[in-house]
């Protein structure tokens, strides 16, 4: 009777591995590699971001008008690629790999501006700075929700990222 109980816990920790693999995915690897070297930001930041943002659908067009994997808002795309000398167009967003460089830029600029503080540099990414600094982020739910998907995306992208 023991030995069963083994092969079904065996058995759950497989199909647990195969969920995780599934919900998590790895998609752009090399890319994301490079991309998290140059702008010192990690793989697991860059991975759940996206995951929270897009879900990986690279041509996602939000409500507000947020572009892409990492839902870059055009105005934000522009003044990163101006301030780093980097070509644009919001077309340019809809290219997975352009998106997830300026997508990661920012996030460069965000974790060195509030000193690697996560929390703020998340709320900032979603709620915007200004938000943040005047703390009207509070009001909004998906903002509280952001934080809360991207520990639980986090937690998962570092095992995905450790077993790979």
């Amino acid at each position: 009777m023991r030995q069963i109980y083994i092969y079904i816990l065996i058995f759950l920790v497989f199909i647990g591995l195969i969920k995780m693999i599934f919900f998590f995915p790895l998609d752009y690897y090399e890319e994301i590699d490079k991309i998290s070297i140059k702008y010192e930001v990690s793989k697991e930041i860059i991975y759940s971001v996206i995951k929270i943002e897009s879900d990986f659908r690279e041509h996602i067009v939000s409500h507000k008008g947020a572009i892409g994997l990492m839902q870059i808002m055009p105005s934000t795309g522009e003044w990163m690629a101006k301030s780093y000398g980097l070509p644009y167009s919001q077309e340019m967003l809809l290219d997975p790999i352009y998106n997830i460089n300026i997508g990661t830029l920012y996030l460069s600029y965000l974790i060195n501006r509030y000193e690697g503080n996560m929390k703020k540099v998340l709320i900032a990414y979603n709620a915007g700075p200004s938000r943040l600094k005047n703390g009207t982020w509070k009001k909004f739910k998906e903002t509280k929700n952001y934080l809360i998907k991207y520990k639980i995306a986090n937690f998962f992208y570092r095992i995905r990222l450790y077993l790979k």
